[in-house]
């Protein structure tokens, strides 16, 4: 990935939106990771998490 891209906090849904799955499918793909993830605190997921995201999953 690419240094210079912003990476923003977004929620679970926001995710889902941009990956074009349903919110029941990215919860799906985020289970087995969840432990690199660290919590997903308030109702969004911190720039560092979305980035460890598309790193994992890859870019939407």
């Amino acid at each position: 990935m690419e240094d210079d891209i912003k990476v923003v906090a977004q929620s679970k849904i926001e995710l889902a939106e941009a990956y074009q799955v349903s919110l029941k499918t990215f919860k799906h793909w985020i289970q087995p990771i969840k432990g690199e993830l660290g919590e997903y605190r308030g109702k969004t997921y911190t720039p560092k998490q979305v980035k460890i995201i598309y790193k994992l999953l890859g870019r939407p």
